[in-house]
């Protein structure tokens, strides 16, 4: 598909979007997170690029991001910073030091290779998470019953 096609300009901001590593339930926004974002002045070729990285199999979608001035290398470098610094993403290596989100390059390899193993959730976390929120809603409806008796 074209560039053109998917209403994308050449060049600008833009954000890919992919379903978290180890999500039990894919929902909406708890199973997917921002995973990368960045500027370009080729589209084409950085899409190219990203497909080759190690979370492209995670589901990803692309979306562009607004830049005033996209054909203007520091605006967009500007927008850049911007963005990763509001959105968190968390493949991001440059200016994403202060992300507790962030996932090392080093991180996502593993966790690609679990992947390509056939193991795509711890299930023992995965069954200890949903045990502790069930736990944490019980007793909030428990004590919303309480106190209006």
């Amino acid at each position: 598909m074209s560039a053109k096609a998917r209403g994308w300009r050449r060049c600008g901001c833009y954000v890919w979007r992919a379903r978290k590593p180890t999500a039990f339930i894919g929902l909406p926004f708890i199973g997917r997170h921002f995973a990368y974002v960045g500027e370009t002045s080729s589209r084409w070729h950085r899409d190219q690029q990203h497909l080759a990285k190690v979370w492209a199999d995670l589901d990803v979608k692309v979306y562009p991001l607004w830049c005033p001035f996209p054909h203007v290398r520091w605006v967009r470098k500007s927008m850049e910073w911007i963005y990763i610094k509001t959105l968190f993403p968390v493949y991001n290596v440059q200016h994403n030091g202060t992300n507790p989100r962030r996932i090392t390059p080093a991180t996502a390899t593993g966790q690609r290779a679990m992947r390509n193993n056939g193991m795509r959730v711890a299930f023992g976390r995965a069954v200890a998470r949903f045990a502790l929120g069930f736990t944490v809603l019980a007793g909030v409806a428990y004590s919303l019953c309480t106190y209006h008796s």
